[in-house]
C-alpha cells in the first residue's frame, strides 16, 4: 500500500488524465461517425504524435489506479463493497489501455485497410466507454461506502457516491451522454482529486 501523501498525489492523476484525453481529442479533428473519423485519419499524419499523447494518459491513468486502489484498501480491506470497488479501477485501466492500443492501431491501418481501422476504432470507443463506467460505479462504491463509514469528508465522499452512480447510469440513458462525459465524469474527478490534496495536506 501507497503512503498517504504518495496516495493523496497518485489521486491528482485522475483529472491530469482527463485533461490529457481531452486535449487529445480536440486535436484530433472534429468527426460526427466513424467513417469520418477514418478519413480524418487517411487525410492526416496527426495521429503519429497524437498517439504518444494518448499513452501518456494512459501512463497517468496508471498512476490514478494505484492511488485508488490504496485509497480504497486503507478504508477497509475487509469490506464487501470495498472490495469490488479495488478492483473496478483496474479492469477498467485494463480495458482502456486495450482502447489506446486498438486506436492507435486502427489510426496507422486507416491509409491502407478502412474496413479495419473502423473496427478498431469502433472496439477503441467501446473499451473507453466501458473503462469509463467501471471507474464511475468505483467512485460510487467507495463513495457511498466511506460516507456511510464516516470516513474521510461526509460532504465530498456523499457527493462522490450520487455523481458516481448517476454518471454510470447516465451513460446508458440516450440523450445523456454529452451531460455525462462533460460534466459527471470530470466532477468525480474533481471530488477524488480534492480527497488526494486532502491527504497530501494531512
Amino acid at each position: 500500500m501507497l503512503s498517504s501523501k504518495a496516495t493523496g498525489w497518485s489521486l491528482t492523476m485522475g483529472f491530469v488524465t482527463l485533461v490529457i484525453l481531452f486535449t487529445e481529442g480536440m486535436l484530433g479533428g472534429d468527426h460526427e461517425t466513424r467513417a469520418e473519423e477514418v478519413a480524418w485519419h487517411v487525410a492526416n499524419k496527426d495521429w503519429q504524435w497524437l498517439v504518444p499523447i494518448t499513452m501518456l494518459g494512459g501512463v497517468t491513468m496508471l498512476i490514478f489506479t494505484a492511488g485508488m486502489i490504496s485509497w480504497i484498501r486503507s478504508i477497509d480491506e475487509s469490506n464487501p463493497a470495498l472490495t469490488y470497488a479495488s478492483y473496478l479501477p483496474l479492469l477498467g485501466l485494463v480495458i482502456s489501455w486495450v482502447g489506446i492500443i486498438s486506436g492507435g492501431a486502427g489510426a496507422n491501418a486507416a491509409a491502407d485497410n478502412a474496413d479495419a481501422a473502423y473496427a478498431l476504432l469502433q472496439l477503441s470507443s467501446m473499451t473507453f466507454f466501458l473503462g469509463t463506467v467501471m471507474m464511475m460505479l468505483s467512485f460510487f462504491l467507495v463513495g457511498t461506502t466511506a460516507y456511510l463509514k464516516k470516513s474521510g469528508t461526509p460532504a465530498l465522499m456523499g457527493l462522490l457516491g450520487l455523481a458516481g452512480i448517476a454518471g454510470a447510469v447516465g451513460a446508458f440513458i440516450p440523450g445523456a451522454g454529452p451531460a455525462v462525459w462533460m460534466l459527471l465524469f470530470p466532477l468525480n474527478l474533481i471530488l477524488v482529486a480534492i480527497i488526494g490534496i486532502q491527504k497530501v495536506r494531512a
